[in-house]
């Protein structure tokens, strides 16, 4: 299932590897998270629902990017600080000169909360709030605000609708 995600990059998006990764996604908050892969041809495909706390292993390669977002809100979230996870090689996590294991550990891939600008966590506590777009208007602010505030509202409102 594609969708649109808010993240515009045209250069963003899988390609073919033989380069393995063995990852672990721990959701790091207590948001239920969308774990989403960048498919071949740039859509966002949803790979996983996952509830606060929980993990899923992922065989993946270095060239698949991965977002996450709250699966309620749409709100971005990230790993490392970034909006994009790019998995790096199995291998990477063992010492140079060491022995190769018989199996591959996984990577560990903490999703948390980033660090939001004071407007972009105000603008979610008051959309999170209000019911309706229209009821973005009815409050005393400017009215780019408001603007921007009803397109949130729309935005997590589709969003609801599309995952129902």
């Amino acid at each position: 299932m594609a969708e649109d995600t808010g993240i515009k990059d045209s250069d963003l998006k899988s390609k073919h590897s033989r380069c393995k990764s063995f990852i672990r996604f721990i959701n790091n908050t207590d948001r239920v998270v969308d774990v989403i892969w960048i498919n071949f041809e740039g859509q966002h495909v949803k790979y996983k629902t996952l509830p606060p706390s929980a993990f899923f292993d992922c065989n993946t390669y270095v060239t698949h990017p991965w977002l996450f977002f709250d699966s309620e809100t749409h709100d971005k979230l990230v790993v490392k600080s970034e909006e994009v996870f790019r998995p790096e090689p199995w291998y990477l996590q063992y010492q140079q000169g060491e022995d190769l294991p018989r199996k591959p550990g996984r990577t560990l891939v903490y999703i948390t909360i980033p660090v939001y600008t004071l407007r972009e966590r105000s603008l979610q506590v008051v959309r999170n709030n209000l019911s309706q777009p229209e009821d973005a208007f009815k409050l005393e602010l400017p009215s780019t605000l408001q603007k921007e505030l009803a397109s949130k509202i729309k935005e997590t409102l589709e969003t609801q609708i599309v995952a129902n």
